[in-house]
Order: structure tokens, then sequence, then C-alpha cells
């Protein structure tokens, strides 16, 4: 059953800080205009929206044919900002790209490029309290709403793009789709994707420890803590563009979304282990998440094919410096895109 709760409320860009310049576009406004989603209908995005699209390069993806449509698909109360690339010919099957915390679609511009060369429809989303889409600026309730966002999602969008489903996710993205297939499988049910892969993918943030002592300090006293920017890309144009030119980029992190993520780190170890097959790709100057905890901890409860190693790498894997970069999306094209 859908609600209409927490996701209904329109979350801000962020706070401003000395040195961030003005964007090209107005989020406000391309929120406003953003569409429901109709992929029966062809809608140029215009305005804000138009700007929004240019500004982080969606516009020159759709060339050569390629179709675009970007609208908000309804999915656990929220309006999930949705954009859906099509190829020239027929797809060999559809790519869903799941985004990190803190992120939102106009960072994957890289992979939704590849998906397309590859002859794959890409779906790339901003996950609720992020980028377009509906929701408190980072935060989530439960991260349960994420599992019932993407069931919603697919069931909306499965109609429409052709099969086979494979599903790519960074970070927070690569630990909704490993909560996806050991929860589905707890239950019964077989995963919606044929294939998966997860980039420097969540289970515990690093210094962990830390973070749940932290949370329960503060819990009572402050809704928020300030997030403290770390360098999670050896490419500097994509340090710049998060650091001040990004209006997406909040400067607090909620604390409801830090208890809601020690609380599904509990339910992740309570579910059962499965033999459904994934492929990993870590980097080795990860400081964002505690990713040997995590790469043993996918590795104890699935079966992963492939585990691809990039030992200069930090977190930001999607937005590396270019060779690390294409280490990256070749691990895609061979695990998932075959």
């Amino acid at each position: 059953m859908r609600r209409s709760g927490p996701g209904r409320q329109q979350h801000e860009a962020g706070m401003a800080e000395p040195g961030r310049t003005a964007t090209a576009f107005s989020i406000d406004q391309a929120r406003q205009a953003l569409p429901p989603l109709d992929l029966d209908v062809r809608a140029p995005a215009r305005g804000a929206l138009a700007d929004y699209c240019h500004f982080f390069g969606f516009d020159a993806i759709a060339e050569a044919g390629v179709r675009h449509d970007l609208g908000w698909v309804e999915a656990w109360g929220y309006q999930i900002a949705t954009h859906v690339y099509q190829p020239p010919a027929r797809a060999r099957g559809t790519l869903l790209v799941l985004h990190g915390y803190f992120d939102h679609a106009g960072l994957f511009t890289h992979v939704i490029r590849r998906g397309l060369a590859r002859g794959y429809a890409v779906v790339a989303i901003d996950l609720p309290g992020h980028g377009l889409s509906s929701g408190e600026t980072g935060d989530i309730e439960d991260f349960q709403h994420y599992q019932e966002v993407l069931r919603d999602l697919l069931a909306a969008l499965q109609p429409w793009l052709p099969g086979p489903w494979v599903a790519v996710g960074q970070s927070t993205g690569g630990g909704i789709l490993l909560d996806h297939v050991l929860s589905s499988l707890a239950a019964g049910e077989r995963p919606l994707f044929r294939r998966v892969q997860l980039w420097a993918p969540l289970v515990r943030i690093a210094q962990w420890r830390k973070v749940r002592m932290g949370h329960r300090l503060l819990r009572g006293i402050r809704r928020s803590v300030p997030r403290h920017f770390r360098r999670s890309s050896a490419d500097p144009d994509f340090i710049d563009l998060i650091w001040h030119r990004d209006p997406f980029q909040a400067r607090h992190i909620p604390l409801r979304w830090l208890g809601s993520v020690i609380r599904w780190e509990a339910r992740l170890q309570a579910l059962p282990a499965c033999r459904y097959p994934l492929t990993v790709v870590q980097g080795g100057r990860d400081e964002t998440v505690d990713w040997r905890y995590n790469v043993d901890f996918i590795r104890r409860r699935t079966w992963v094919e492939r585990q691809v190693d990039i030992p200069e790498a930090s977190h930001h894997l999607a937005n590396e410096r270019e060779d690390l970069r294409e280490q990256v999306l070749q691990a895609l094209d061979r695990y998932v895109l075959t």
C-alpha cells in the first residue's frame, strides 16, 4: 500500500557556504516544472528544467537518436525524479543506476553513456531527499522505504521498458541493491534483476563505532551534524563540482538518517545468507565506508562471482580520475552489460 506521508515534503538544496558559486539553474523552478513521467509522450525539458539538464550534461547524452524522458514517478508516497534513456535501436535490456548518499542522477552521466553504448535503456533516479525528488534533504525515516520505492518504481516502469533488468549501485545505492537481494530471497521471492553490481557498497560507514556513539549522544539534543567533505575522487574537476558548484550538496547530515542506517545494518545482519551472484568493485583508498568489513560481509552473505579491486581509487567510483573510472566501467561491461 502506498503512503502520502513524509515524501510529500519538498527538500531544499542545502545550506550555502563561502566560496560556493551561483548555480546556472533554479532548483525550485526545476522541481516545480518536473512533470509526471509519461513515456507515451515526447516532452522536451524547457526553462529551468532544461537549464538543469544542461548544467549536468543530460542534454548532451540525448543525441544521435537517443531518447531522453524526465519526470517524476510516485513511489511509496515520494515523487521520484526519474531519467529514462532509450537507444536508437531496440534495447538489449534496461540498466537501473542507483546513486549514493548526497549524490543524485546528475553525477552519473558516465554510467548512463556506457549503458547506452552497450545497447541498454538506462534508468537513473534521484533517491528520496536527493536531487529533484521529494523528501527531506538527505533523510529517510526508515531504510525499508528505499525498498518500497524500488519496488513501486519498477512496477511502474517495467511494462514500458525491455528486460532483462540489470542494476548497478554506488555506495548507499549498492546497499539498497544488496538489501533487495537478501530480503527478497529471505521472503521466498526472486530479485527483480538478472545481474547486480555494487560499487563501494554501504554496509557500515567508516569509523562505525564512533558514528554509533555519536548518534547515541546527540540524537536527543540535535537534529543534524555538519557534513565533513572528504576527497572521494582523484578527479579534481569532480571534487570542485561537489565542493563548490553542485547546488544539491547538503552541508548537514540528519541524525535521523544516521539512526536509520544503524537500524538497517542490524537488520541486514539478521537476514540469511544466499547464493545469489553479485559482482563488487572497490577502491583501496576509500575513506567513506568501512570497505574491508563491507566486502567481507557481502562475501559471507552472497556469492561474489567477481571482485574487482582498484587500489588507487577512492570512494566515488562513478567519478574517479579517467583511467581509474575506465576500470570501473570495464567491470560494468564485463559482468553486467554482457
